[in-house]
């Protein structure tokens, strides 16, 4: 039985302490995506999040080439080995011996199919030709100028036709002993896969607008199913169903790196893409979906195999329960072929490099899982480690880790600690900014491996001051407010450990020696002044933000920041008017007005409580706190008369003063 390993401590992960709920952190990978960056060797991740060991996989040695592109294997278990970029055509006897056996005037041999006589055929580009190679190892062209590249082939033993699907003019030749005629023209750029079904059916996946096609021997086609990616890069045919995997085309650097999709510089980048499951009554079920690029299918043991790049996985899918385990992961970019032979044994072609790997059915003996390199942002101190795994007997897990303050591990980093075996202890690191674990995965039983999940790695950031990187009060100088009655103070603050903070407001008047408390332990960033219960004058405002409440007493840090003063003011402004004589019926005033802490900002007059008239500073600006005035009123019929004089300031306060007019 295995052996179910985990720690009381992961609870207590999930429950903060009351003290230190924000400055405790933990770094928890525990899903799939989580391990996108990690480093595999000679081990992999499950759809759950799981670490395991792959399967083993051996290189089959004396193959030189950029990519493998196809492979094929003869009645005697010889198997054929499409390549590129020499356009070599390699066999690899059962004992393992490797030989050339031909090398096309094409850059590439993209396709292969052997008949169950022995026969192989190739298919090349860019010049689209299609060779057939005999058991005594001579080759001859049986035909060409298929379009520029024959990616597919596919032979019917029942009427002993040979398929070739081609691009760019998406044309499907059938190649008898006789001749090679276009089958049937599909009206796509690229025929990219094909496959052969009951009664001599064919099926055929292509690019631009990514069609599967069922054309019946006849000629006869139908669209099967158009799929929500450009491109059917690989189909399979099991009884009455079909399955089809799509590959959404990837940038590339410097022409032809990516598979048989398209001659191009340049591509969008990698999207998403499915492996459907299509019935015989045209349902459509999704079996696999993942941004990677699904190259090649295989059925084993009722279970789905999927051969992807950019990362060489290899993929088991129960087509039941859509459940994805990862295999294997090569150290190759792509698996570009993927060929189970007779004895049950499966066989790998890669590009970037082009190598031979067998998929052994046991499991490699140790394994190791690099993690991304976690950056705290400051310097932090590490703390216990919980994981949970599955140890059957013969296996074992272990964590090191390792710590730096470089973005980049280097030799500035601390050596990796002991490997650690029991979860909860203490991660094993020096201070430090960045750390980095290692998970390593071991097996004396080939039949066994153990399993490594949920791990939650707890640390603590060093303490930091908080920040208030600004305070805002109203600047009456440069704007007007509408009530004076209630400032409105705003301050923006951060915390670099990401402590919660809490505020203490002060305010102190020009003059005064001490600070005089607002308000305390107030969690927001803008407050409301009520200046009512204040004498007017100039203040100043302070603002205090502390970590506290993240932190204990001895350890919690504060910062601050004063205000530019603002005037605080109930008073209105002081208006003095007067009449100085008469023109033309009209009085001519001269008027003053000051306002002891604020700019003034507005005047006008009414007679004998008549419309106000707006009047302006004899030098037409609004400008200071003490203001002159002289204007005439509209002329005025004998008799007694009243004018009075409004000032506001920018402080929204109104002072007035009158003056009595008596006209002959």
């Amino acid at each position: 039985m295995p052996i179910r390993t985990f720690s009381i401590g992961l609870l207590l992960l999930l429950v903060p302490s009351p003290t230190q709920a924000a400055k405790v952190k933990v770094w928890h990978p525990h899903q799939q995506s989580h391990y996108d960056k990690a480093k595999f060797k000679d081990a992999v991740v499950t759809s759950e999040g799981a670490l395991r060991l792959s399967r083993l996989v051996k290189p089959l040695p004396g193959l030189e080439a950029s990519n493998v592109w196809d492979l094929a294997e003869d009645k005697a278990g010889n198997l054929y080995v499409a390549t590129g970029d020499e356009g070599k055509l390699y066999k690899v006897t059962p004992d393992g011996k490797v030989t050339l056996i031909y090398t096309s005037k094409d850059s590439h041999i993209f396709s292969l199919a052997v008949t169950p006589e022995g026969t192989v055929y190739a298919g090349t580009g860019p010049t689209g030709k299609i060779i057939r190679v005999h058991e005594d190892g001579k080759a001859n062209t049986i035909a060409e100028d298929l379009g520029n590249y024959v990616w597919c082939l596919a032979y019917d033993p029942t009427s002993q036709n040979l398929y070739a699907g081609t691009g760019p003019k998406g044309k499907i030749y059938r190649v008898t002993p006789r001749e090679a005629a276009v089958f049937y023209t599909t009206k796509q750029d690229h025929v990219l896969s094909l496959a052969v079904g009951d009664k001599g059916t064919l099926y055929a996946g292509t690019d631009k607008g990514g069609l599967i096609y069922r054309i019946a021997p006849a000629g006869k086609g139908f669209v099967l199913y158009h799929a929500n990616q450009p491109e059917v890069r690989t189909l399979l045919v099991s009884g009455d169903i079909v399955f089809a995997g799509t590959s959404a085309p990837v940038a590339r650097k410097g022409g032809f790196s990516g598979g048989p999709s398209k001659f191009d510089d340049k591509g969008p980048a990698p999207g998403e893409n499915s492996l459907y499951r299509i019935a015989a009554d045209g349902s459509v079920r999704e079996l696999y979906r993942d941004k990677t690029m699904l190259l090649r299918l295989a059925q084993q043991r009722g279970k789905m195999l999927v051969a992807t790049g950019m990362q060489g996985q290899l993929f088991e899918i129960n087509e039941s329960t859509k459940e994805k385990t990862e295999i294997a992961r090569l150290e190759a970019g792509q698996i570009h072929a993927l060929l189970l032979r007779r004895d049950g044994q499966i066989v790998l072609g890669t590009g970037d490099p082009g190598k031979l790997f067998v998929l052994d059915d046991r499991f490699a003996g140790k394994g190791t899982v690099l993690s991304e390199v976690l950056d705290t942002k400051i310097q932090s101190k590490w703390g216990a480690m919980t994981w949970k795994a599955d140890t059957p007997a013969g296996t074992s897990v272990s964590v090191a880790v390792r710590s730096g303050n470089v973005a980049e591990p280097d030799d500035t980093w601390s050596p990796w600690s002991i490997e650690q075996t029991a979860p909860g202890t203490k991660a094993n690191a020096p201070l430090g900014r960045y750390l980095q674990y290692r998970v390593t995965l071991t097996s004396d039983n080939p039949k066994a491996t153990p399993e490594f999940r949920q791990l939650a790695l707890r640390y603590q950031t060093i303490n930091q001051a908080p920040e208030v990187s600004s305070l805002e009060v109203p600047d009456l100088d440069t704007k007007d407010i509408e009530n004076a009655k209630k400032l409105k103070i705003r301050w923006n603050a951060s915390d670099p450990n990401d402590d919660e903070l809490t505020f203490t407001i002060y305010c102190k008047k020009e003059g005064w020696k001490d600070w005089v408390l607002l308000e305390e332990n107030y969690d927001k960033n803008n407050y409301d002044w009520d200046t009512t219960g204040i004498p007017s004058g100039l203040y100043q405002i302070k603002v205090v933000a502390s970590d506290r409440k993240d932190n204990a007493d001895e350890d919690a840090l504060t910062a601050q920041r004063i205000s530019n003063p603002v005037p605080v003011t109930h008073l209105p402004p002081s208006v003095t008017v007067k009449l100085v004589g008469f023109e033309n019926g009209a009085a001519i005033i001269e008027a003053s007005a000051t306002d002891p802490f604020v700019r003034l900002t507005e005047a006008s007059f009414a007679v004998d409580g008549k419309r106000w008239t707006n009047v302006f500073p004899t030098d037409g600006l609004f400008d200071s706190k003490t203001e002159t005035f002289r204007f005439k009123t509209d002329a005025l019929r004998p008799g007694t008369h009243v004018l009075v004089l409004r000032v506001r300031n920018a402080a929204g306060t109104w002072g007035s003063g009158d003056v009595v007019i008596t006209k002959e």
